[in-house]
């Protein structure tokens, strides 16, 4: 296979534009993921062109005749002649798959399995403990992770002394399956070895790194590489292998979408359409996409010994400043919105994949039942996703309350006993009663998508696996470098705050508010309706089309927006100081774990007891 690249530099001679074959890429993720993908009997040209993003987007010009492109499970191959309709990023997206499902382990590795009998109690501390610290629930698992990470690594600020890789990592798998965020009895004792061999990784650069970023604390970097370690950890465990699916719809966007704008790198465009798709399809947070921004730029990083380590360790600041100033690009918001629209269509796809694993080639010939298997598993999802926007408005209601009550006896009791002698109760009661009461509101008022939708995600996933169904419609990007009326917009924004705000003040001391009563009731009115949004864009997680609003929705959106704003900073704020997590770290979690673990080894010194007087011969 040979890739050529088009330029409009004169200086670069033909030898430099032709790719290495075994040269390891910058941007592993980008279009030369296609070389030496494909057993062809004859040359396969892809032509690229380096000069903008658009030509950044692949063009088959001869697609030959090829050959063992999907190997089954069973062992036997399917031809060309098979999947003759097949995109080229649906095969180049099987073949990378079905080497990633290989199975690499050995056939007389024991999988870890635990007791269930206190498991109960630590999935309840664990519902306790995210009903506290309010995050999205794709973002348990990591959450869970790195909290466990740091009260097995750290003491004080600083790492345990003498600390045992192997029983943390062992602590770390089963403290997972108790909590169920991976299934007991499927994770091998080798898979716990590669989680060990990562903790190894990660102690060995927090002990050896004395290098900093300016303006960057220590424990602010600390923090940085727990949340990557964290990241690291689950991909490991986790087998939906989330980064071959990013891939391909990073393929996929690739040759549908243009990006003339000259004032922003080729690269730099390449890795925002990268994270973009990360935050919109997978969700992925901040720390996941430090993850794998430092797997584009350190290839080696999973399977890397003490020479990656080191130059990690030495080049620090250069790395984390230029993934910092990727993940801070000042429009990955407006990029991100228009790419979102498009991530539930490879959801869907993604889920139908996982589904039907074992026979994803069989299924993908056979396009009436490629089409009812979509339908079905969207029908499964908006199922999914009204048991979930139900639990996720009773959360946050529970939330809300519990800390508006503490609040109120912390603050606003004392502050109007103490200044004017007594509680003002009517204050009071709307304070509590008022945002439990929008936040049922909004939520009965949530749409699920229904037939209409499904037959839009029918239709795209079509387009994306088969060729002849492919529209090749382009998605416009260039817009996403901002407008030229942002300050203007900007400061009638602010206009509108101000009016919002102050008039609602107004309205509140007439009726006998107090200012902590005030700022009491803005504190709260902003979390609700972030709450409530979060709930809502989950609801529409799934729609393909933007909904469009009536002139009362806009009314709403107006007058909603600076308090969606106010929200997420009290969010972001509230999430650094949640005195209920410090108070659940310190009291409870430490000792409930060491307790279940320790029954944990009771049972199986028991149940070895056991075994050892039923077998022993006589």
């Amino acid at each position: 296979m040979v890739l050529v690249y088009q330029s409009n530099d004169s200086k670069n001679s033909e030898a430099e534009n032709e790719a290495p074959k075994n040269a390891p890429m910058r941007n592993s993720h980008m279009t030369p993921v296609f070389r030496e993908q494909y057993n062809a009997k004859e040359p396969v040209d892809i032509i690229v062109n380096s000069t903008s993003f658009n030509d950044v987007a692949t063009k088959i010009v001869e697609i030959p005749q090829i050959e063992n492109i999907v190997t089954k499970p069973n062992g036997k191959t399917v031809n060309d002649s098979d999947n003759e309709t097949l995109s080229i990023y649906m095969r180049t997206f099987l073949k990378e798959f079905e080497e990633a499902n290989k199975f690499k382990g050995t056939e007389f590795e024991a999988n870890i399995n635990v007791s269930d009998v206190l498991g109960g109690v630590a999935r309840f501390y664990e519902k306790i403990r995210t009903t506290v610290e309010y995050k999205g629930e794709h973002l348990l698992r990591r959450n869970a992770i790195e909290r466990i990470l740091k009260r097995l690594i750290w003491e004080k600020d600083k790492l345990k002394p003498n600390t045992n890789q192997e029983k943390m990592a062992t602590s770390l798998v089963k403290e997972l399956i108790w909590a169920k965020y991976i299934p007991n009895n499927e994770i091998s004792t080798g898979k716990v070895n590669d989680v060990r061999a990562t903790i190894e990784k990660y102690l060995n650069i927090l002990e050896g790194l004395d290098n900093y970023p300016e303006k960057v604390s220590v424990n602010k970097a600390r923090l940085w590489i727990m949340g990557v370690a964290s990241s690291e950890i689950e991909d490991l465990l986790d087998p939906s292998q989330r980064d071959l699916f990013v891939k391909l719809m990073y393929l996929w966007l690739c040759d549908h979408s243009q990006w003339n704008d000259k004032g922003v790198p080729d690269h730099e465009k390449e890795t925002q359409i990268y994270l973009a798709i990360h935050r919109a399809f997978t969700r992925s947070d901040d720390p996941t996409m430090r993850y794998y921004l430092l797997l584009r730029e350190i290839p080696d990083w999973n399977v890397g010994g003490s020479e990656v380590i080191t130059k990690f360790v030495l080049n620090f600041p250069k790395y984390y400043n230029e993934i910092e100033s990727h993940l801070n690009f000042k429009n990955k918001l407006t990029l991100y919105r228009k790419i979102l629209k498009h991530s539930s269509s490879f959801e869907i796809l993604r889920q139908v994949v996982l589904k039907n694993i074992n026979n994803i080639d069989e299924l993908l010939k056979d396009g009436k039942k490629f089409d009812g298997e979509i339908r079905e598993v969207c029908e499964d999802n908006y199922k999914k996703i009204t048991k979930r926007v139900n639990t996720g408005i009773v959360r946050s209601i529970v939330y809300i309350f519990i800390t508006k009550v503490f609040l109120a006896l912390m603050m606003e009791v004392p502050f109007e006993v103490y200044r004017y002698g007594d509680i003002k109760y009517i204050p009071l009661t709307i304070n509590i009663v008022f945002p439990s009461i929008m936040m049922f509101l909004i939520g009965i008022s949530i749409k699920i998508p229904g037939v209409k939708n499904t037959q839009s995600i029918v239709d795209r996933i079509m387009s994306i696996v088969y060729t002849a169904k492919d529209t090749k419609a382009k998605i416009n990007f260039d817009s996403a470098t901002g407008s030229a009326f942002v300050k203007t917009f900007g400061i009638i924004y602010m206009i509108i705050f101000t009016i919002v705000f102050g008039g609602i003040s107004s309205l509140l001391f007439k009726i006998g508010y107090s200012l902590i009563g005030v700022m009491v009731f803005f504190f709260f009115l902003s979390l609700v309706l972030l709450f409530a949004f979060r709930v809502r864009y989950y609801a529409q997680s799934l729609k393909v089309e933007v909904e469009k609003e009536g002139i009362l929705g806009h009314l709403f959106s107006y007058l909603s927006l600076p308090f969606l704003n106010l929200g997420f900073i009290l969010s972001r704020g509230l999430a650094q100081i949640n005195v209920f997590t410090v108070l659940l770290d310190l009291l409870i979690e430490a000792p409930l774990k060491n307790m279940i673990e320790l029954f944990e080894e009771w049972i199986g010194f028991i149940r070895e007891k056991r075994q050892e007087v039923i077998e022993v011969p006589e």
